[in-house]
C-alpha cells in the first residue's frame, strides 16, 4: 500500500465533510456506514479527531458568548 500526501488529504477532508453531516443531523445511512468504517484508519481518525476538536471549541465559544450576552442583559435590566 503506498501513501501519498494528497491520499492522506483527502482522507481528512471526508472524514471533516462526514462529521459534518453527523453533528447537522445530515448524514445518510451509507454514509454513517463509511464514518464508521473509518474509525479503523488512522487518516480517517485523525481527521475526525481535527473535526470534533473544532466543532467541540466551536459550541464553546457560542456557550460562552450567549452566556455573557445574558449576563449583560441582565445587569442592565437591574439598572434601570
Amino acid at each position: 500500500m503506498v501513501f501519498t500526501v494528497e491520499g492522506i488529504y483527502m482522507k481528512k477532508k471526508k472524514a471533516e465533510a462526514l462529521m459534518q453531516r453527523l453533528v447537522q443531523n445530515e448524514i445518510s445511512r451509507p454514509e454513517f456506514e463509511e464514518l464508521l468504517e473509518g474509525l479503523e484508519d488512522s487518516e480517517m481518525l485523525s481527521g475526525m479527531e481535527e473535526s470534533m476538536r473544532k466543532h467541540f471549541d466551536k459550541v464553546l465559544k457560542d456557550y460562552n458568548n450567549d452566556k455573557n450576552a445574558n449576563f449583560e442583559n441582565h445587569k442592565t435590566s437591574k439598572l434601570k
